[in-house]
């Protein structure tokens, strides 16, 4: 029973979390470098916070995935085995522990102040209407990565009780990120989502996927850049940022789309790619 609901939540794949919780991290040390002033004890304190509040959000966004998607999971090879598709878990029980994980994620957004709170409700919104898109449009990862990153946005607000240039920067930076990785991803899918009628970014660009995916990660690069000069980072960041993307532009063409083994494991790499970004605005 355990393991049904660590698998409901994929708490057993944390290459998620660290997904949701890096551009939490990467807002933060932003602010950082604009409030050096901040206290370490207050700094920890902020982390720690949104570290469990990335647990259990991508817990419940899993949750919520799977109860709108239970239809689709069921009719495609990767999916069929959750939960839910499973029948090992009843929509009922899954409603009861995402209303206890959702209690336990407004316990912490209610340590911090009124902007915070109000950003984590429109992030609650994201949350519940990103398994839809995929429904309408054949690019839903653009709205995984509005929610994935919005981390970036509370952490602004969290620290400063505003939303800087610098934050909104760099959000659109991730959220390119986020479109390249996540479409790695869904190549595993592509035949059963053309099956089932499932739409993705990767039906999208099928055709020539590495260099649309080169493109973008060219658009990323340029808008860190542009995040560096905006906030006078050193050229520490500038370095780091120019091997983040050049790791990642390498995955990607070297990267064969059509076996699902190698785009997960590219999928997975992309933490290191996350945690040099972080490392970047930290020692910038």
């Amino acid at each position: 029973m355990i393991l049904n609901y660590l698998k409901l939540t994929r708490l057993n794949q944390p290459t998620g979390i660290w997904l949701l919780f890096l551009p939490c991290l990467c807002g933060i040390f932003l602010v950082l470098k604009k409030l050096p002033e901040l206290e370490i004890t207050e700094t920890f304190r902020v982390i720690f916070l949104f570290f469990i509040g990335s647990i259990i959000m991508r817990s419940a966004g899993c949750i919520i995935n799977d109860l709108l998607d239970v239809k689709f999971d069921g009719k495609v090879a990767r999916t069929k085995i959750r939960p839910l598709a499973a029948k090992e878990i009843s929509k009922k029980s899954a409603l009861i522990f995402l209303a206890i994980l959702l209690f336990f994620g407004l316990m912490i957004l209610l340590k911090f102040n009124f902007k915070t709170i109000l950003g984590g409700f429109f992030a609650m919104i994201l949350v519940c209407t990103y398994p839809l898109m995929k429904r309408i449009t054949y690019y839903p990862q653009i709205f995984l990565g509005l929610t994935f990153n919005f981390g970036v946005i509370l952490s602004s607000l969290a620290l400063q009780n505003s939303i800087t240039s610098d934050a909104l920067i760099l959000y659109f930076s991730l959220v390119i990120w986020t479109l390249i990785y996540d479409t790695i991803y869904a190549f595993q899918d592509i035949e059963d989502d053309l099956r089932v009628g499932v739409k993705s970014s990767a039906i999208a660009f099928k055709k020539n996927p590495k260099k649309i995916l080169n493109l973008l990660n060219l658009a990323m690069f340029f808008s860190l850049i542009f995040l560096g000069v905006n906030a006078k980072f050193n050229q520490v960041f500038f370095l780091i940022i120019f091997l983040s993307n050049s790791i990642l532009s390498y995955k990607i063409t070297k990267c064969d789309f059509k076996n699902s083994t190698n785009c997960l494991s590219i999928f997975k790499q992309n933490v290191a790619i996350g945690s040099l970004i972080a490392l970047a605005i930290f020692s910038g």
